[in-house]
């Protein structure tokens, strides 16, 4: 199975209120960085031995689901918001006990689902005084909606307590959890083909191409992908799909629709500075329409990127008329296809974008849209362009350009400081789904 960074995916989605410095620095951090040689969950899975391993089970009774009322607030917040002053953990009204949410994640424009933890300890107060890690006991909970966040029921996942849990939804009412213990001895799936009501332990196959009408779980793909993992919407059936692209420090493009094939963005080489990073050399695309047996790639000129270590992001709406979309020292650089990616030509458009991280979407009408800045430290800039990247005109910012398909529209993430998802069924006009209240 892929190495997946659990800690660092478990820590990244429960920051969903992080103040800006933070967020800033975070990702300062992260362009200095890289990535290092030796991944640290590449050790952990040196350690969790077959024996370790979970074995196959039949379904089993997540705990009884526990009513949740709807969001809390009536307003629509605003698309990019100023971080509130305190982050999360946050705190309940009982002693010691805290609430750490994940991200929001969709099988449909109606199944929305969330996972977060429910934890008591000592409380974030401990970190403050002392400066370590205060000891806390979480019990990992999924919460979900079938009425694009009316009602929301909240039920206990069956994993160990504390553990590191990774929530993907590959169809309305189908999801897939990976997760490792917290000591990182054991790790395993579960699957619920019934909104998170039972789940059952399943056993990752491997397939030489995603099978038709399987989902490809972008989540169950990251940081940087070695092998593309799928799943079955009706079943929730796991397969991994080991060949991939060659591309180094490789990320999967989530934005892509179904039928327009599977791409990645990395590079055509990597480099080990002295401090042990790895740096990528030569960005490049890649496309897969036999769903990952077989590769097309592209190696653009210029030291293109889309920020925070994507070489480029990847726009289409048919999989034939696909933009590239990266910068070189701070401006804007799209790079345009009208056969599939055999063929490439820079457009003319262009904008001063700095270093901000960029995505990109393509609307039905063959609009381009290009969000510079995810966060509000960013001062994102939005731009469009109606005539394939000739030219670009200034826009306020707002959902549409870092979209995911899913059946019956699309949805984009509320960003770090919101706890909720945008949903779209055109992809112009856009409704704001909270998450519940918790617990």
């Amino acid at each position: 199975m892929p190495d997946l960074d659990f800690a660092g995916l478990d820590r990244a989605a429960q920051a969903a209120f992080k103040p800006d410095f933070t967020e800033v620095r975070r990702r300062a951090a992260r362009r200095r960085r890289t990535r290092l040689a030796a991944a640290s969950m590449a050790t952990l899975s040196l350690v969790a031995v077959a024996g370790a391993a979970v074995a196959s089970g039949g379904l089993r009774d997540a705990n009884p689901q526990v009513s949740v009322p709807g969001f809390g607030g009536t307003s629509t917040p605003p698309f990019i918001p100023t971080a509130a002053p305190s982050g999360t953990p946050s705190p309940l009204p009982t002693t010691g006990r805290t609430v750490r949410r994940g991200s929001v994640v969709a099988g449909d424009l109606d199944h929305f689902y969330l996972r977060w933890s429910d934890c008591r300890g000592d409380g974030p107060a401990m970190i403050a005084s002392a400066g370590v890690e205060p000891p806390v006991d979480c019990a990992l909970m999924v919460a979900g909606t079938a009425d694009r966040g009316a009602t929301w029921q909240s039920r206990e996942l069956p994993l160990p307590r504390n553990a590191h849990v990774v929530l993907a939804a590959a169809g309305p009412r189908t999801l897939i959890a990976s997760y490792q213990d917290g000591s990182g001895m054991r790790q395993g799936w579960l699957a619920s083909v019934d909104g998170g009501e039972r789940w059952r332990e399943v056993t990752v196959g491997t397939a030489s191409r995603v099978p038709d009408g399987w989902r490809v779980l972008d989540e169950l793909s990251r940081p940087h992908i070695d092998a593309i993992v799928a799943a079955n919407p009706v079943t929730g059936d796991v397969v991994r799909v080991t060949h991939t692209a060659g591309l180094k420090l490789a990320t999967l493009v989530d934005d892509v629709p179904p039928g327009a094939g599977i791409w990645v963005s990395g590079y055509e080489n990597e480099d080990t500075e002295p401090d042990g990073r790895l740096v990528g050399r030569g960005s490049a695309i890649a496309v897969s329409r036999d769903g990952g047996r077989t590769w097309t790639r592209h190696v653009f000129a210029g030291r293109l990127t889309a920020g925070e270590d994507v070489a480029l992001d990847v726009a289409t709406r048919d999989g034939r008329t696909v933009y590239a979309v990266g910068s070189i020292d701070g401006t804007l650089v799209v790079h345009r296809s009208g056969d599939g990616g055999l063929t490439w030509r820079r457009a003319a458009g262009t904008a001063d974008v700095g270093d901000r991280p960029l995505r990109a979407s393509v609307r039905a009408d063959g609009t381009l849209l290009v969000q510079a800045g995810l966060v509000a430290g960013d001062r994102p800039l939005m731009f469009s362009s109606g005539d394939g990247g000739q030219r670009f005109f200034p826009m306020e910012p707002a959902p549409g350009a870092a979209v995911v398909p899913v059946p019956g529209g699309y949805t984009q993430s509320g960003g770090p400081h919101v706890a909720g998802m945008w949903w779209s069924a055109d992809g112009v006009a856009w409704s704001f789904l909270g998450a519940p209240d918790l617990p």
